[in-house]
């Protein structure tokens, strides 16, 4: 088994396979642990209402929790790809694991809500140094053919986790309340935390500090970019709204946030060579993004994860809003999505034996679009038809291979000791494109329902009186019809008014969705282009990149 040697033997000859090719230890140790780091970052959304009655917090108060995990993951991961380098692979995850731990059970035992939010910044924290730690590990403990196993297999879990936070998550909190799906977290840490002593994980006698400048930066750009994606449906893209915190001659501040947070991350990038180039070490090294092949995977690695936290988003709300199912009954229906997904993503390395990176790539976006293309047109059935099963396992199948195939074609492009850091890239990448995914699929939505609805009250002259609702992005919602019944009711419409506005959303419902299915299908495409650096092979770090491909 490789070890993780900053200063490294000469292993030019070919790099040996595993000592134990029978140890799968690894594997189960970072499966385990991104099952952890997924199902924490979702269920805490299947339990707002009863966090809400029990601590007496408000919705904004339980989304902050929520939306400080994800933050801290996104921001500080550059920085935990960096710390597992000097720590090493082992001390990483053990110490990961331990505050990790600290952190849930500071959630579980929450008697107010600032507990709570405490407790996930913790865990947000400690999630950006295990992230990059899990191809730390697997770049060192594989190599070859069990290496691109491993980091299919890996990638893959991020699917079955987030499904597995809306079924068990869901039943646990109808159940036993919302401190249960803490409760089960700490037993899996427990479990993982047993794994991490009995396997042989390799140490690291790298020396270094960590750049303080260059932490500043990278957490300063990613975050701007984050709360730039994800406030430019409240706040507008361009034009300000009136939720926004400030308007500059009118204009949205979201244009400012994404333009800085992209110039922070440029100074980022450039300080990195300028520390490399003199000999320092940086905080990330620049051979990890300089290859056409590792910025093409990060593209696309962005664009799948973009898909799959939009439909994410998306399917459930059409399940529970339109159809009136509970959370746990949603989940089942969407779960073809991610059985495909896993195993799609388990069937990827023997793919890769037989397709090329590019064309194993170029086909999982196109699979998983023309899913997500099929699903909005299958959108206004009742959830039982044959093509939406299609969709479904359509989507899950692009989700998994793209996933798979962009992670370990992305590995290879490294050495082995530059794992961490390659993980850190991903890791950015990847949450970049859940929060992108989540905001542009809710502002699509909302802008696309606010201008159905109007072009729908205005054509009928029958519904003249609702003409005096304001139908704007900002004061529309993706609500029932019940919901919006009483509502009008309260606002002295008659039942024939109330009845066409009925009529009205549940026409606006379904141009909405469709329209941000779209948008996401043709967004899962555009990496399509970068998609021709790939190689015609899978090229391992130290070969000959193959001549025909540029």
């Amino acid at each position: 088994m490789d070890t993780d040697e900053p200063t490294r033997r000469d292993t030019s000859a070919n790099t040996p396979e595993p000592a134990e090719p029978a140890d799968w230890l690894p594997l189960v140790l970072v499966c385990v642990t991104g099952l952890i780091v997924v199902f924490n970052a979702t269920v805490l959304s299947t339990a707002i209402g009863r966090v809400v009655a029990d601590l007496g917090a408000t919705v904004s108060q339980v989304q902050l929790a929520i939306v400080a995990y994800a933050l801290m993951v996104t921001a500080f991961t550059v920085t935990g790809g960096k710390i597992s380098r000097l720590l090493g692979p082992a001390r990483t995850q053990l110490l990961g694991l331990g505050v990790y731990a600290v952190g849930m059970l500071v959630g579980f035992t929450a008697v107010t809500p600032r507990m709570l939010i405490a407790g996930e910044t913790v865990a947000g924290l400690v999630g950006a140094l295990l992230i990059p730690n899990a191809l730390a590990i697997l770049g060192q403990a594989y190599s070859g053919a069990r290496r691109t196993f491993a980091v299919s297999v890996q990638a893959g879990t991020a699917g079955i986790a987030a499904a597995l936070a809306l079924l068990v998550g869901g039943a646990l909190v109808q159940t036993w309340g919302w401190r249960a799906p803490f409760l089960l977290l700490l037993i899996a840490l427990a479990v993982a935390l047993l794994i991490a002593l009995r396997t042989h994980l390799p140490s690291s006698d790298a020396t270094g500090r960590l750049d303080v400048p260059s932490i500043a930066l990278s957490a300063t750009g990613v975050l701007l970019l984050v709360i730039g994606i994800n406030q430019a449906g409240e706040w507008g893209l361009l034009v300000a709204r009136d939720a926004a915190p400030l308007s500059l001659a009118g204009i949205s501040p979201v244009p400012l946030l994404l333009v800085l947070g992209v110039l922070a991350l440029h100074a980022f990038l450039s300080r990195q060579r300028r520390l490399s180039g003199s000999g320092r070490a940086p905080l990330l090294d620049p051979a990890v993004l300089s290859t056409p092949t590792a910025r093409a995977c990060l593209i696309g690695l962005l664009a799948i994860n973009l898909l799959m936290a939009g439909t994410s988003y998306l399917l459930p709300l059409y399940t529970q809003i339109v159809l009136g199912k509970s959370p746990l009954s949603s989940a089942i229906m969407i779960l073809p999505v991610s059985i495909a997904a896993l195993l799609s993503a388990m069937s990827t390395p023997v793919l890769m034996r037989r397709l090329p990176p590019r064309t194993l790539l170029i086909a999982a976006h196109l699979v998983s679009a023309c899913g997500a293309a099929l699903l909005a047109l299958t959108v206004s059935n009742p959830w039982t038809g044959v093509w939406t099963l299609v969709a479904e396992i359509l989507v899950g199948l692009g989700l998994g291979a793209g996933l798979s195939a962009g992670s370990a074609t992305l590995m290879e492009s490294a050495p082995p000791e530059l794992s961490g850091e390659v993980g850190s890239a991903r890791g950015v990448a990847d949450f970049l494109g859940i929060s992108a995914g989540t905001a542009i699929s809710g502002a699509i939505l909302l802008t696309t329902l606010a201008q159905a609805a109007a072009a729908l009250v205005t054509k009928n002259p029958e519904l003249g009186r609702l003409t005096v609702l304001d139908l704007t992005p900002s004061s529309v919602g993706f609500v029932d019809n019940d919901d919006l019944a009483v509502r009008l009711g309260e606002l002295g419409f008659d039942s024939a008014d109330i009845g066409g506005a009925v009529e009205v959303n549940i026409e606006a419902r379904l141009v909405a969705l469709r329209a941000a299915l779209f948008t996401l299908a043709v967004l899962t495409l555009a990496p399509i282009v970068a998609f021709r650096n790939l190689p015609s092979r899978i090229v391992r770090h130290g070969e000959a990149r193959p001549t025909t491909t540029e």
